[in-house]
């Protein structure tokens, strides 16, 4: 069985040796910011780290972020195009001020929740997607910071009637547009949040991979089906097979923990899946697993994608 810490948080991203170089400004702020967030959602306690889990989406099978980041975004638009019909008719639309309050307001609830979940994703980045994410946190930071001020000004002017609270608000919206720019050159430039098995295609017929004299009782061991890794063990006299790439970030299963049985844990940011069905039990991974069949004929073991 292969060990790993309960705070399995960290990427082995193995790279060529070059000479050590400063960490940048932007390495130290994201670095102590990481760590910040992982001790707040609970990364480093043993499992099964419910409230990482939550801010991940793993309970709802898909990453919980982009689904809530609809709302702040659509909320704001719809505050700018009340401003704008106000500010063009201030007594024919009086109505529209009041209708960009409410839409403020639902936005900045809104985007605290979007922040918690970018937040708990990003703590697990690293390299070249995580300076874009800082990036992405902080525009989206400045735009929350002047809707709350556009807001308290449109409290103190009622039915929130005022010319500083409407620019104020056309400003976050260019900072929310640019961060949400940014956002997606993370997920289709970088590929973070991917599902990382969506395209593994295994063979639809059993194929032969071991013989079972080589299968030690709960010791997970990497194998190939139609040349997509595959990680099996044998629990007594069952077996179970998952796909071997973790579908959070890539990370080797084979390589992980085996717990409770039939859990095994990623070595890399420590998200855990059932062995027998393939389910994401903790995060930062939302999506199951493939599973596979297993067949013994012959004293070989065979393997199907399911």
């Amino acid at each position: 069985m292969h060990e790993i810490s309960d705070s399995a948080t960290t990427h082995d991203n193995p790279e060529p040796d070059s000479p050590a170089e400063s960490p940048t400004l932007t390495d130290r702020i994201s670095d102590a910011l990481q760590s910040g967030v992982k001790l707040v959602i609970g990364s480093n306690r043993k499992p099964p780290r419910r409230f990482k889990s939550l801010l991940h989406g793993t309970w709802l099978g898909h990453p919980l972020h982009p689904a809530i980041t609809d709302v702040p975004i659509g909320a704001w638009l719809l505050a700018v195009i009340f401003d704008i019909l106000w500010l063009a008719s201030p007594t024919a639309n009086s109505w529209a001020a009041r209708g960009a309050e409410i839409a403020v307001l639902i936005g900045i609830l809104a985007a605290i929740a979007a922040a918690a979940t970018g937040l708990a994703d990003w703590s697990d980045s690293y390299g070249a997607e995580r300076t874009v994410g800082l990036y992405h946190a902080g525009l989206n930071s400045l735009a929350l910071v002047l809707y709350i001020i556009s807001f308290f000004i449109r409290l103190a002017e009622p039915p929130g009637e005022s010319v500083a609270a409407a620019i104020l608000g056309f400003i976050g919206i260019a900072s929310v547009l640019v961060a949400a720019y940014l956002g997606g050159d993370m997920v289709f430039g970088k590929g973070t949040g991917v599902n990382h098995v969506a395209w593994q295609e295994g063979s639809p017929d059993f194929v032969s991979v071991l013989p079972v004299a080589e299968m030690q009782d709960n010791t997970l061991r990497r194998v190939e089906v139609a040349g997509v890794p595959v990680v099996l063990v044998k629990l007594g006299a069952k077996y179970a097979a998952i796909a071997a790439t973790c579908s959070h970030a890539g990370g080797p299963l084979d390589e992980g923990e085996l717990q409770q049985g039939d859990v095994v844990q990623c070595p890399w940011h420590g998200s855990r899946f059932r062995m027998r069905d393939g389910k994401a039990l903790t995060g930062p991974a939302t999506f199951a697993q493939p599973r596979y069949d297993v067949q013994i004929r012959d004293g070989m073991i065979y393997l199907r994608q399911a």
